[in-house]
């Protein structure tokens, strides 16, 4: 691209300017300090609509980066610092959205500069959006009949329909559970969407912990049965209170129940236990399982992840159940955490702010407004 005279001296030295022209993803240049554009290759020219020559400006490269000059700043800040090699954006630009990444270019240039390369995520993002809205549709409508049809077979089992030979009684409550199994994976398909779109609802209030590991305990009761482990109670600090949504919050402790549940020996004992952990409310669920693995460890937080598929908890899970617990978790201003050793166990920390701090705060904050 060529220069104007009044540019030719801002522009840095460099022998590769061609290379980037005959890229196919927009790139801009620009010094880290001005923030003034020296180089745009080809695709962002065609882009932008503009020459070198009508974009030098600071205002422009703030415009097409999408952020203010703080925040740009900040980004850079980053990598200078060395706490981020390349930092990664979501940028709305001329109807299409980009994924960029910024970068300090190391080595070729004799002034600090920039180089931010844009990828357009707008058909792939579109793609995304249709096949949640499918699964979700799907999700939705499959629901209804299926509490239709448990609850049928739930009729059956409970003796409505008169006595039924032991055979079929067999086949009718394995049909029950697995009725049961796709229930819970549409429930967690419905809860991803919702996480997804900021759709889902909580119903904050200030809650007793304690109530909410005794109500955890009784709904898995069930389900701990038939694994054949006793779920010990270990309360530290009983009078812990947090302001948060105490449905959402047992759905979190059933989740994590019931993976240690899964994770455990027959004959076995989860802990959950209750204590205070600086100025948090904790909430641990501990098992004395396989433990897992180093480099499964990363992604146990992902979607769709599975780990242990081998053993007992390969049962009806969809991989999803920890994303979601997260969710919740950050939504309710909590953290969670985990240590694991292999042969030894695991254990999940749930961090919630104490609410008689909150309102400790709140009151000094009001008396200093005042």
């Amino acid at each position: 691209m060529l220069f104007s005279d009044s540019l030719k001296n801002k522009v840095p030295q460099f022998d590769g300017w061609g290379t980037l022209d005959a890229l196919t993803d927009p790139i801009i240049v620009f010094h880290s300090e001005s923030l003034i554009l020296c180089h745009m290759n080809s695709a962002a020219a065609r882009l932008t609509e503009r020459s070198l020559i009508r974009s030098s400006s600071q205002e422009f490269v703030q415009s097409i980066m999408g952020l203010p000059e703080r925040d740009l700043r900040a980004h850079l800040g980053e990598l200078t610092s060395h706490e981020s090699e390349t930092v990664r954006l979501d940028v709305g630009l001329f109807g299409s959205q980009f994924d960029v990444s910024l970068q300090l270019a190391k080595g070729e240039f004799a002034e600090p500069v920039a180089i931010a390369v844009f990828r357009d995520v707008t058909g792939q993002l579109e793609a995304d959006r249709q096949k949640r809205e499918l699964v979700s549709n799907v999700s939705h409508e499959l629901r209804s009949p299926l509490t239709a049809i448990k609850g049928a077979m739930g009729l059956i089992l409970s003796g409505a329909a008169g006595e039924m030979p032991a055979k079929a009684l067999q086949m009718v409550q394995i049909c029950h559970r697995n009725a049961d199994r796709l229930i819970l994976i549409i429930n967690d398909i419905l809860d991803l969407d919702k996480i997804t779109n900021g759709a889902m609802m909580f119903d904050n209030d200030h809650v007793q912990l304690v109530s909410l590991v005794n109500d955890a305990v009784e709904a898995i009761e069930g389900f701990k049965s038939r694994f054949d482990v006793t779920i010990d109670i270990d309360i530290v600090d009983s009078d812990m209170i947090s302001f948060v949504d105490p449905n959402r919050m047992v759905q979190v402790l059933v989740n994590l129940l019931s993976n240690a549940i899964k994770f455990s020996s027959a004959g076995g004992h989860v802990t959950i236990r209750l204590m205070r952990h600086g100025d948090m409310n904790r909430m641990s669920v501990i098992d004395h399982g396989e433990g897992i693995a180093t480099e499964d460890q990363e992604r146990l937080f992902g979607r769709f992840v599975q780990i242990g598929a081998q053993n007992r908890a390969s049962t009806g899970s969809t991989g999803l159940g920890l994303s979601i617990v997260k969710a919740i978790v950050n939504n309710q201003g909590g953290v969670i955490s985990f240590k694991s050793r292999l042969g030894v166990g695991t254990t999940f920390h749930v961090d919630l702010p104490n609410a008689a701090s909150e309102d400790n705060c709140r009151e000094s904050d009001t008396g200093r407004l005042g």
